[in-house]
Formats: C-alpha cells, structure tokens, sequence
C-alpha cells in the first residue's frame, strides 16, 4: 500500500511518537521511510546574506549539524530494524509547510505522517501550525498521530 513514508521532525528531543508510528507502519508495510528536517532561511537576493545564515560556525550550520546527527542515531535504528531509510536536512527559504511537500512530491512519497499539534488558539495564530498547512495543501494522504500514543 504504501512504499514511501515522509517524517518530518523538529529536533532531537521533541515530539517522536509520530516517528516511532511510522516506523511500525513502514515495518509492516515493507515501506521506506524518509525522514527529513526543514530549516528555515530568510530570502534574499544578495548572494552574502544567503551565505551567512549557512556558513560554518552560522547558526543554520549548527542546526544542521546538530539534525544530521540525529539523523544518523535514527538511520542505525532502523537499520537494526531491517527498514530501508533516507534522510535529507533542507534549508529553505520557503515556508516549512511548502518545503516538506516539496520534498514529497519530488520523492515521490505516498503518506506524510505528522505529530498532532495541540496548541492554543492563541498559539496557533502567533507561530502557525505547520502540520495543519500541510494537510490542507497536500494532494497525498497524511497521517496525524497523537503524542500520548505509546512507544
């Protein structure tokens, strides 16, 4: 049924019980996973303000540094769980919502699962609510999973 499963995922200690569903499910399903982390950057024509928000020691390095180690961690888990994984760290200057289905699409993934946010209305409307935005732009289906679901 489904032969590519997208994850997005914030950082390392945040909310994984979305992660840990889909591992299951691509278990099960013999499906690969990717998993992909987003990092926003803010746009712009001039070529030195785009680098200095990605170059060594910037705060987008380190981020990125920080993801792909967590990245590796998750890889040698589900290599010991026999499941075929592919992980990305994108910067984008596109929002997050449009990013992750960017990547979809062109991955050609066929379920995005993402943790259910339960955030205050006043929450939502001052950072957005990313996994909402995505479900509603997405042509693929999308899984939302509870964070108290058990590991």
């Amino acid at each position: 049924m489904y032969q590519r499963i997208l994850v997005p995922l914030e950082r390392e200690g945040g909310q994984e019980a979305h992660l840990w569903h889909a591992t299951r499910l691509a278990s099960a399903m013999k499906a690969e996973l990717h998993l992909i982390h987003v990092i926003p950057v803010v746009s712009s024509d001039e070529y030195f303000f785009q680098q200095i928000q990605v170059e060594v020691g910037s705060r987008g390095a380190r981020r990125k540094e920080e993801a792909e180690a967590y990245f590796r961690r998750l890889e040698a888990q589900m290599q010991e769980r026999g499941i075929p994984v592919r992980t990305a760290v994108l910067f984008s200057t596109r929002p997050e919502d449009e990013a992750i289905l960017e990547y979809a699409a062109q991955s050609h993934c066929d379920l995005i699962v993402l943790p259910n946010l339960r955030k205050s209305l006043l929450s939502r409307w001052l950072q957005g609510n990313i996994p909402a935005r995505v479900q509603r732009r997405s042509v693929i289906p999308v899984l939302f999973v509870s964070e108290e679901v058990e590991q």
